[in-house]
């Protein structure tokens, strides 16, 4: 196990140092990659305590990765991407663009300024009922009962009957991904009922710390003047195929219709919540967006953008806090073009 990871490791450094990424790059002209932040952050900006720290970049990781990307690929912003699959022209060789989902207030205090600095363009997708702090997002909330509570088992009865031992770190995720991955695949009105006999179960009552964590609409309408996108995450991040027709066109159109009240302008993207094993789209979703008239989608699955793929479902890679290694940063946007 040693020897093998010692093999990747030097495999992945050979990559990044030897020059085959360079080749990789030239050859791969027609293939494109989108990239998927969540979290540019340290543990003391907040956002851990809603959002695996797994899925934070590090400021210092993500400057790095910044420069990377504007001294080897070709930086596009989504709408320059989308006018290529639309028009059917060629995609510009190395190309690459940036994406953030949610609307975590480190996109704005943290990321933002390091995209300025680097003259980057991205595209942030925010769930429109959580901007302001006005309501909590549904995950972050279920991540901060289970991993900030004092109660050894955490008990439900109704509407699910659970009984998760959280007194170690392990039980705690163990218990984290069994209570999200069920939620992600019930209908709306019974995961927030779970939701909640969780809240209680776990005996927390005071969720102040979550009130400071989501972008301020002052904030988007900054970005948005200084040139970054913003797209369209539904209203309260429901897993869109467990919702009814109606419920999901109201998530669709409703954070489409908010979000372009507050900046004043037509909003052009969606992207699918809750990926990560999840079936978070299907043909009657992709039909509500289409509708609802919007240029493109974008989803969680793994994957390259290549000239004629269907718009309402582009692949992208996820960035994540291994990424500060930049050997794995950049062999995972290579095997990303590859298809892999």
């Amino acid at each position: 196990m040693a020897l093998r990871r010692y093999l990747t490791n030097f495999a992945k450094l050979a990559i990044h140092h030897g020059g085959i990424s360079s080749l990789a790059r030239a050859v791969l002209a027609g293939r494109a990659v989108i990239l998927r932040y969540h979290s540019v952050s340290t543990a003391a900006d907040g956002t851990h305590l809603c959002l695996d720290p797994g899925l934070a970049v590090a400021p210092a990781d993500f400057d790095q990765q910044c420069a990377y990307l504007k001294q080897h690929y070709n930086v596009l912003s989504l709408d320059q991407m989308v006018e290529h699959l639309s028009s059917g022209t060629a995609m510009p060789p190395k190309a690459v663009a940036l994406t953030f989902d949610d609307g975590y207030l480190d996109n704005y205090t943290q990321a933002f300024p390091i995209l300025q600095r680097h003259g980057l363009n991205a595209t942030f997708y925010v769930t429109t009922n959580c901007i302001d702090n006005r309501e909590i997002l549904w995950t972050g909330l279920l991540r901060f009962c289970v991993f900030t509570t004092t109660v050894p088992v955490l008990e439900t009865r109704e509407p699910m009957a659970f009984r998760l031992p959280l007194r170690t770190p392990l039980e705690r995720r163990e218990a984290f991904t069994k209570l999200i991955v069920t939620m992600k695949n019930i209908p709306t009105e019974r995961r927030l009922a779970l939701l909640e006999a969780v809240r209680v179960g776990a005996g927390i009552d005071d969720v102040t710390p979550l009130r400071s964590i989501m972008m301020s609409w002052d904030q988007v309408r900054e970005m948005h003047r200084a040139g970054m996108i913003f797209g369209a995450h539904t209203l309260t991040h429901p897993n869109l195929p467990n919702a009814t027709p109606e419920e999901a066109g109201r998530e669709i159109v409703g954070s489409r219709d908010a979000l372009a009240e507050q900046i004043g302008a037509r909003v052009l993207h969606f992207s699918y919540p809750n990926g990560r094993g999840s079936a978070h789209l299907t043909e009657s979703v992709k039909g509500i967006v289409r509708r609802a008239e919007f240029v493109s989608a974008t989803t969680s699955v793994t994957g390259s953008v290549m000239d004629g793929d269907d718009a309402f479902a582009l692949k992208r890679i996820g960035i994540y806090n291994r990424h500060g290694a930049m050997p794995e940063f950049t062999l995972d946007i290579e095997r990303g073009k590859i298809g892999a």
